[in-house]
């Protein structure tokens, strides 16, 4: 009986030791607890204040380092269809000479390696440009004195951000062999990121908030022209809450990926435009106020615009006076005349 109970004891001794001992290097590590990410933010962006971990450009999470973009764009029939620009962030369109647009798009989130065909600037570029403190490229501008000479602009409007011209710097724009000059310029923005980009802006937003209410009248289609080649259409498409791009009744298409442009927002900023005595220019004031339109999520709400300096923002503003905000995701800003025709429904 005793050497049974010796026996039990010693066996009782091994399982205890055995359930308790302390892992060594060789036993294998119990799964870790699953960690719990931190939220992203989703405070809205507001002009001046724009948040950590927020795309000044279009509201949504972002986790770069605010090294934005501005490539000017062309915008005739030559010119179409783009490179890149279903991965701009951010687009304006306004008029330079003729009734002709040229599209201003700015590049954040992503940094393609083909975009253009790039052209050249006018004045109303650089009054555009002294708003966002971004690189700027384009290719040459106009050096028409009085008042359309883009360099003396430059020193006068105190812009300070750094540019990277075409006619100056022939890296990293590169012509394209199946369009004729001049519209088959384009510039690598992923070069131009990592070997043209030191410089830190100081970021600003237009007004994004994701829990904004958004009330007004039924528009899920929007039509409006600038000249006759350059006649403009949106469709509201409720799958993707965005509003899909047409030019002359045809999709309006990236030809690097074969994709639409489609935006969450459009902002039809009316101005006042005027033509350059004895040239083809046209003028726009981008300092000052006028009507406003703004198209979301399928509905149409009308109000302001207005820019009080050369050194102030442009804001907008509802029909009663109050800041308006937009959903995050990609906006098209279109400077139109003050009596362009927006019909909608």
């Amino acid at each position: 009986m005793k050497k049974i109970y010796i026996v039990l004891t010693l066996v009782l001794l091994f399982i205890t030791s055995s359930c308790s001992k302390t892992p060594t290097s060789s036993d294998p590590l119990p799964d870790p607890e699953p960690s719990v990410k931190e939220p992203i933010t989703s405070a809205p962006a507001r002009y001046e204040d724009v948040p950590e971990g927020i795309s000044p450009l279009t509201g949504l999470p972002y986790d770069g380092d605010g090294r934005g973009i501005m490539v000017q764009l062309e915008n005739t029939p030559e010119a179409r269809p783009h490179s890149g620009i279903t991965q701009a962030d951010l687009i304006y369109e306004m008029e330079v000479e003729s009734k002709i647009t040229r599209l201003t798009s700015f590049f954040l989130s992503e940094y393609p390696e083909k975009v253009g065909p790039v052209r050249s600037a006018r004045r109303q570029h650089m009054y555009l440009w002294k708003e966002w403190d971004y690189l700027y490229a384009f290719y040459g501008g106009s050096e028409l004195d009085p008042g359309q000479n883009i360099y003396t602009l430059i020193s006068e409007l105190n812009i300070t951000q750094p540019a990277l011209n075409g006619h100056k710097n022939s890296t990293p724009f590169t012509r394209a062999k199946d369009r004729k000059a001049p519209h088959n310029a384009y510039i690598n923005l992923n070069d131009t990121i990592k070997n043209k980009y030191n410089y830190n802006p100081v970021q600003r937003s237009i007004c994004f908030d994701k829990m904004a209410e958004i009330t007004g009248d039924v528009a899920n289609e929007i039509t409006f022209s600038y000249n006759s080649s350059n006649n403009i259409k949106y469709i509201y498409n409720n799958d993707t809450s965005e509003y899909e791009r047409f030019i002359n009744g045809e999709p309006m298409m990236d030809k690097e990926n074969n994709e639409q442009l489609s935006v969450k927002n459009i902002v039809i900023q009316h101005a006042d435009h005027y033509k350059v005595d004895e040239t083809v220019y046209t003028n726009i004031d981008l300092v000052g106020s006028g009507k406003s339109q703004y198209f979301t999520e399928g509905t149409m709400r009308t109000g302001t615009w207005k820019r009080e300096g050369v050194n102030s923002l442009t804001r907008y503003y509802d029909e009663n006076g109050e800041e308006i905000a937009f959903k995050p995701g990609m906006s098209y800003i279109q400077i139109v005349r003050n009596d362009t025709s927006i019909e909608f429904k």
